[in-house]
Formats: structure tokens, C-alpha cells, sequence
């Protein structure tokens, strides 16, 4: 296998929210003795609620934003009145990767069923 030049620079990260709501910022940070190596430094930044509500980060409305898009997809699809098998279809997809998207989706935004989540959606949408 051949190896490339990492990329370079001090503004690699990622920040990010976990299913639970907490935020973090992931970055990589270069190794100086070799240019192959590096280290991904995770840390915690503040709430929502810490912040206050003229913050950027997400708010209430935004929660989709923690969905894969294949997540929001499912999500907007459930929202719509579509069965898993539908779904399924539409998307191309079997009948189990929707039921683990949806799982994935039931713990992302924290609802039990897909009648709450349609109840969130509809909240949420403009």
C-alpha cells in the first residue's frame, strides 16, 4: 500500500452531539517527529443550556441535524405515513436496515416509538 502526505494545518475537527445531547469537538492533531502520525484529541464543549439561547449551535428545531441522512430520509418517510416495508422499497433498502435506522433514530432524538417521533417531526418542521 502506498502512503500519501497527510493533510496538513491546525483547523482539522469535527464538532459534533451525541445521542444524549452532549457536544464535543473531535480534532486531529499532527505528530511533529512523523508525518504519518497523528492523534484525535475529543473534548467537551459546552451545552446549549450553558451557552444560552442566542447561541449557534442547535436548537430545538435542529434536531434532525443529528440524523445521518439516510436517518432523516427514514425519519421524514415514517413522518409521511410510510410502513417499514414501504420504506424499505422506496429507498432500496431491506426490511432490516430500516428497522436499524429506525432504532438509531429512536435513540438519536430519544422517543420510544415512531408515534412520538412523528409527533417530534411535526414540532420541529417550519
Amino acid at each position: 500500500m502506498k502512503r500519501s502526505a497527510p493533510a496538513q494545518g491546525s483547523n482539522r475537527y469535527l464538532d459534533f452531539t451525541s445521542a444524549k445531547g452532549l457536544c464535543f469537538r473531535m480534532q486531529v492533531v499532527d505528530d511533529p517527529a512523523d508525518a504519518y502520525s497523528f492523534t484525535v484529541r475529543v473534548t467537551p464543549l459546552p451545552s446549549q443550556d450553558e451557552l444560552g439561547p442566542d447561541s449557534p449551535s442547535l436548537r430545538p428545531n435542529d434536531r434532525l441535524s443529528l440524523l445521518t441522512a439516510r436517518e432523516r430520509d427514514v425519519a421524514l418517510l415514517v413522518a409521511e405515513g410510510f410502513t417499514n416495508d414501504q420504506i424499505a422499497n422506496k429507498l432500496y433498502v431491506s426490511l432490516s436496515t430500516v428497522k436499524s435506522h429506525l432504532q438509531n433514530i429512536f435513540a438519536k432524538e430519544n422517543v420510544a416509538n415512531r408515534t412520538t417521533l412523528v409527533s417530534l417531526l411535526h414540532e420541529t418542521t417550519p
